[in-house]
């Protein structure tokens, strides 16, 4: 069944966004291959790429045209940004303004836009990666894992992590709370998935410096 794209909040985020939740920079990338997993409308790929570093991404949302998905991401923009009173609980440490958080995905979108090929932007749905083994020194994954904890169940997750580990040597998944950060306030304030994760796999949760759902400032790093 073809996926309705009009029900899908088409978002990307930026460069500089991906250096702050896993924690790293250009050159920290150089000479390796990376996999985006998924990479929805960000211009993670697109900047790597224009740095003369091998990266692909992968996304559900690819099956469509560019002009297509150019026209649901700006609706999807349009339809965040209407009301932005949902930020007041967030913190603005990294973004400053609610203007810049919007410049970073109208900018993605852009970047994203110019940059869509086949090549390197690829249909997939986990947990299938049509990549033979140990095609990439790293995968980054964001905003999709334990973010959707609610829908996607534990089996779901264990498999996309045993895939992308087929793919990678190394996995780094961010954010580790749910959507709605509703654990926020208890002392295992992650999706309970993350839990459960750490117990079948060889990881690591690293915090770093971004932090905008409060406490949502580590990713979980994985390798085999």
């Amino acid at each position: 069944m073809q996926l309705n794209l009009e029900n899908i909040v088409i978002t990307g985020r930026t460069f500089e966004e991906y250096s702050a939740f896993f924690d790293l920079n250009m050159d920290d990338l150089k000479g390796k291959k990376v996999l985006d997993c998924p990479s929805g409308a960000s211009s993670f790929v697109a900047t790597l790429n224009k740095n003369s570093i091998q990266a692909k991404g992968v996304d559900v949302i690819y099956e469509f045209d560019k002009k297509v998905l150019e026209q649901q991401g700006i609706k999807s923009i349009e339809k965040i940004y209407k009301d932005t009173s949902w930020m007041d609980v967030y913190k603005m440490d990294f973004y400053k303004t609610k203007e810049n958080h919007r410049f970073h995905r109208e900018s993605a979108l852009k970047a994203f836009i110019d940059d869509y090929n086949s090549q390197d932007y690829i249909f997939a749905k986990l947990p299938n990666l049509p990549f033979e083994d140990d095609s990439f020194d790293i995968l980054l994954s964001s905003h999709l894992l334990f973010v959707y904890d609610d829908r996607l169940d534990f089996n779901f997750h264990k498999d996309s992590i045993v895939e992308m580990l087929r793919v990678a040597r190394e996995v780094r998944i961010f954010p580790l709370v749910d959507f709605k950060n509703s654990r926020v306030h208890e002392v295992e304030n992650f999706s309970p998935f993350v839990y459960k994760i750490l117990k079948e796999f060889k990881c690591e949760i690293v915090k770093t410096d971004f932090e905008f759902q409060p406490r949502a400032d580590c990713y979980l790093k994985i390798s085999r």
